[in-house]
């Protein structure tokens, strides 16, 4: 892009690092600012490491990898982003500490740079509230890992300009992905779909012993889904799940109720595959003639949740069914499928 060449990327954790990668290894200056250099420079570790991990499996070259070693310069606080072009900031998912970070932007930097939050949820609108500058800000929900995942949802808020919009949707081409719009909404697109069709089998999984292993893969044999709800839920890890479904079922309602089933294991410290406990185990039940119920419930509820936001504008029914297939994994989307 003729007029961004300098990002600033606020936050080096895990988001911060894959999008600092990213847009190093698309050309672009970064700066990586984090609490203190010290954290900063772990954030360009943690990217150089991506690199390395993707120079050893053949998808970068060493000269690529050498432009990401490169290309991020890691600087101890916000100050330091006063000439960027563009600032992305990805520190942890708190409404709270978004706002304080935004406001120490808004005093950093040019009047003329674009500011993006990466957040996969929370209000752009109310961040926007309490910033200086709400304009300029949009939403950038990079998908994680964003050194492999194709798809960005651009979400604006109620004061986001069509011009920041815009801009935002070519920097992101020019990051190597593809820019979905959507309209601001609790769960925005991909979110909203996978999580309510979760939801959905989970609670036709409840009433009765299930398989869970073989519900999920007769969704797999029955559909363009590449993973059923239960392994899929696993992966995830059912704290961040519940979190993201308790926050839907408080805008959405009973559609989003999962009839209790990940709530308790959260509460036992069973969270899937990261502490090797949660829905699928080695226990599960032969299967008893639910499981195709269980199937069909949850494209059902993929189907239903992507007309829904179709019909209320949120986005195109080909923006969704394009962001299930790059965010999600499917091979077609709820809507294309139906």
């Amino acid at each position: 892009m003729d007029d961004l060449h300098t990002i600033g990327i606020v936050g080096g954790g895990t988001m911060g690092a894959e999008i600092a990668h990213v847009a190093a290894a698309s050309g672009f200056t970064v700066l990586l600012a984090d609490a203190d250099l010290a954290r900063a420079a772990g954030g360009r570790d943690r990217a150089l490491d991506i690199a390395m991990r993707r120079v050893a499996r053949g998808r970068m070259t060493d000269d690529e990898a050498a432009r990401v070693a490169d290309g991020i310069t890691p600087v101890a606080d916000i100050t330091a982003l006063a000439d960027v072009d563009a600032v992305i900031e990805a520190v942890p998912e708190d409404l709270a500490l978004k706002i304080t970070v935004h406001r120490q932007i808004d005093g950093a930097v040019r009047a003329d740079a674009l500011v993006a939050t990466n957040t996969s949820g929370l209000s752009v609108t109310a961040l926007g509230d309490a910033t200086a500058h709400p304009g300029r800000l949009i939403g950038l929900h990079f998908f994680n890992p964003a050194s492999t995942m194709r798809l960005v949802e651009v979400i604006a808020g109620a004061a986001t300009a069509p011009a920041t919009t815009d801009r935002a949707c070519m920097l992101a081409r020019a990051l190597g992905k593809d820019p979905v719009r959507a309209a601001e909404c609790p769960g925005f697109v991909v979110n909203r779909v996978l999580v309510r069709a979760m939801a959905e089998a989970y609670r036709a999984a409840s009433g009765a012993p299930v398989d869970r292993a073989a519900a999920d893969a007769l969704v797999v044999q029955g559909g363009p889904a590449p993973m059923g709800p239960f392994a899929l839920g696993d992966l995830v890890g059912l704290d961040v799940l519940e979190s993201i479904r308790a926050d839907l079922e408080r805008a959405y309602g009973d559609r989003f109720d999962d009839a209790g089933t990940v709530a308790p294991l959260v509460a036992a410290g069973n969270l899937g595959r990261k502490t090797g406990a949660g829905l699928v185990t080695d226990g599960d039940p032969a299967p008893t003639g639910t499981e195709p119920v269980v199937a069909a419930v949850y494209y059902a509820a993929a189907m239903d949740e992507a007309r829904r936001l179709a019909d209320e504008g949120v986005a195109s029914a080909a923006d969704i069914d394009l962001a299930m297939r790059l965010g999600a994994g499917w091979d077609t989307g709820p809507l294309a499928a139906g």
